[in-house]
C-alpha cells in the first residue's frame, strides 16, 4: 500500500502479491486520494487507511477506508470527517489498520479538533471500529487529556482489544514542544 503520483496528484495504490513474490492484482485509487496503513484478515479481505482530499489550497483531507476482497473485489469505501466540520476547515487521515479476533478491524489516525477560536485545528488521535466488510459501528478521538495534541501512526490488535501508538505535544506555543511516545 502507499501512494502513487498520476499529473502531480496522489493516489491511492494496492498490489497484492501472491506467495511466490510475483504481482497478483494490484488498484490504483481515484484523484486525489492517499494510502498510509493495511491489514489483512484471515479470509483475505483487505483493509487500506487513508485519505480523500476535499479541497485544495489549502489542502483539506477527509479519512478513508477502502474494503477489497482477495480477488480484487471491491466492498466499497468509508469516508469519515468531522461531523461539526459544515465548511471543510479541517482534515482528517487513515494511518493504520489492526484486524482484531473476532473479526473487527480498527482503522486509527488523526483528526483536526475543533478546541475553541483559538485552538481551531488541534491534531487528536481517531479510532474507527468496523465489522464485515466496511460497516462502521464506533469511533473514538482521543480527549487530549494526556498532552494538548496528539496523533495516532500505528495500531495492532491485542489479546483484549487494540494498542494504538504515536506521539503527544504541549500547546504550540509551549515551549516544551519535544513530542513524547504516546501508547495507548
Amino acid at each position: 500500500v502507499g501512494i502513487a503520483f498520476v499529473a502531480n496528484e496522489p493516489r491511492m495504490y494496492l498490489a497484492r502479491f501472491h506467495p511466490d513474490g510475483t504481482l497478483h492484482w494490484e488498484v490504483l485509487g481515484e484523484l486525489p486520494t492517499q494510502a498510509h496503513g493495511v491489514g489483512v484478515q484471515p479470509d483475505g479481505t483487505i483493509w487500506v487507511a487513508g485519505a480523500v482530499r476535499t479541497s485544495a489550497g489549502p489542502d483539506r483531507w477527509d479519512l478513508a477506508t477502502w474494503v477489497y476482497g482477495p480477488d480484487k473485489q471491491a466492498h466499497g469505501q468509508d469516508i469519515y470527517n468531522d461531523p461539526s466540520d459544515d465548511d471543510q476547515y479541517r482534515s482528517e487521515r487513515g494511518h493504520a489498520v489492526a484486524v482484531l479476533p473476532g473479526g473487527r478491524v480498527v482503522v486509527a489516525g488523526t483528526r483536526e479538533f475543533y478546541v475553541d477560536d483559538d485552538n481551531p485545528g488541534v491534531p487528536r488521535g481517531v479510532a474507527l471500529v468496523y465489522e464485515g466488510k466496511g460497516k462502521r459501528i464506533g469511533e473514538w478521538t482521543s480527549p487530549g487529556d494526556k498532552m494538548f495534541r496528539d496523533e495516532i501512526l500505528a495500531a495492532v490488535a491485542t489479546d483484549t482489544g487494540v494498542a494504538l501508538c504515536g506521539y503527544a505535544k504541549a500547546p504550540l506555543f509551549d515551549p516544551d514542544q519535544r513530542p513524547q511516545i504516546l501508547v495507548r
